[in-house]
């Protein structure tokens, strides 16, 4: 035997855990192939590999049994008397070599504190890093050990038990654990997820890369706004003087589409008392959302505008399709049609298109509402041509309904056909 038990010698150990289980009708996932290969972290063609040997050499051996919560028998494996023998001897040697035994079998069964005591400086700097991450994350990214420490699958990929993790972060030192948050912070900058890098560099003290990816990525955050991303933002609460603006529009966004009305209005008020114009502008168009919200349209129309009125120097499409979704809501659709083709004209040979199929989607629900259903094709046609919504299923019911008013009613099953579900249009 070497210094790291083997994979065959991990396993024999691992089923000695159950030996009392021979003979039961239900057994555990974990005698199983799939759950040997889960426990142990190793692949499922990998503990095929083993088993076999063990079983070759009448260590091991196999029946059909039911697994607990399942509706099908599969193979399960145990230990003959020759294992039962070989486990006690891979004890002795791992206490006399003073090898921990107990990281090296199923971490969901590992009390945290034996496991954190267990391990060397190395192993533990190791099981923080990966502790440190909340999603699962590719192995290759930690630095290898000469033993499966971390459970990975079949795809390389590491998942850590909730309640191991979350009690192995309480024992990191907070130096450290900045330290690990950075790291990961760093490796979710490489995959792409603007959450999880936000959540860690927030962890990791290094607050202005955080206030620059939210003023560079603020939409996107809004768009996804969940009370996790509204606790994270909630960490920021004394953003910098060059950021600050930008953190208390997206905070308050995010506060106020993840249910926190009384939150986004408080920073709302804090950014109505700004000393500058744009801020001052931001703050009343988040109060006017949240009235919007409360169905309070004629509130919102006032906010919305006073929000208007502070951006003398151009035309926010943002603020104006508000305006025109509150007169609409208050049956002003005249009005709120004349706002939104001042969007279109002004935009006259620019080439971006953010936030302009919105105003098509509302041009086109003004032309429904009045009974002119061709222009209202027109118009949502249009909106589904540039909208970069993930759900379109409220664009494909108004399409659908526009075809029913022609009477195109093979086009309005085709396009009722493609909604998965509904979904209310995310304002902002």
């Amino acid at each position: 035997m070497s210094n790291a038990l083997t994979v065959g010698e991990r396993i024999v150990l691992h089923l000695a855990q159950y030996s009392r289980l021979q003979e039961d009708f239900d057994v555990p996932l974990d005698v199983s192939q799939d759950g040997i290969a889960l426990a142990l972290r190793i692949s499922r063609a990998h503990a095929a590999i083993e088993l076999k040997k063990l079983k070759e050499s009448e260590e091991v051996w196999e029946r059909l049994a039911h697994i607990k919560r399942g509706k099908t028998k599969r193979k399960v494996y145990f230990l003959t008397p020759k294992g039962e023998i070989k486990s006690n001897r891979i004890r002795e040697f791992a206490q006399s070599e003073g090898i921990e035994i107990m990281p090296l079998l199923d971490l969901k069964k590992c009390k945290p504190s034996d496991l954190w005591d267990s391990l060397d400086p190395y192993k533990r700097d190791l099981l923080a890093m990966a502790c440190t991450f909340r999603k699962p994350f590719n192995r290759a990214a930690l630095p290898p050990t000469t033993v499966s420490l971390l459970p990975v699958n079949n795809d390389g990929v590491v998942e850590i038990p909730s309640e191991l993790r979350n009690s192995i972060l309480n024992m990191i030192p907070k130096g450290d654990l900045r330290k690990f948050h950075s790291f990961a912070a760093d490796y979710w900058l490489d995959i792409g997820d603007i959450v999880e890098r936000l959540y860690h560099l927030i962890n990791a003290g290094r607050t202005r890369e955080a206030e620059m990816l939210i003023a560079s990525r603020g939409q996107q955050l809004i768009s996804g706004a969940n009370d996790d991303l509204h606790s994270t933002l909630s960490k920021l609460e004394n953003p910098s003087e060059r950021y600050g603006d930008r953190v208390r529009f997206v905070r308050a966004m995010v506060a106020r589409n993840a249910g926190h009305k009384d939150i986004a209005l408080n920073i709302s008020l804090q950014m109505q008392r700004s000393e500058t114009t744009k801020e001052r502008s931001d703050g009343l168009f988040v109060d006017g959302m949240i009235s919007m919200d409360a169905g309070d349209y004629q509130g919102a129309y006032v906010r919305l505008m006073k929000a208007r009125d502070l951006m003398i120097d151009r035309i926010d499409s943002r603020i104006e399709c508000e305006i025109a979704e509150a007169l609409m809501n208050l049956g002003r659709n005249v009005e709120a049609k004349g706002i939104l083709e001042r969007v279109l004209m002004n935009r006259s040979g620019r080439s971006e298109s953010d936030g302009i199929d919105r105003v098509y989607y509302q041009l086109g629900m003004i032309s429904y509402r009045s009974g002119n259903g061709s222009e209202a094709i027109k118009c949502l046609s249009k909106s589904l041509g540039l909208t970069k919504m993930t759900n379109k299923s409220q664009l494909y019911r108004a399409i659908s309904d526009a075809y029913t008013l022609v009477g195109m009613r093979d086009k309005a099953q085709e396009f009722s056909s493609k909604i998965p579900s509904t979904r209310k249009w995310g304002s902002s």
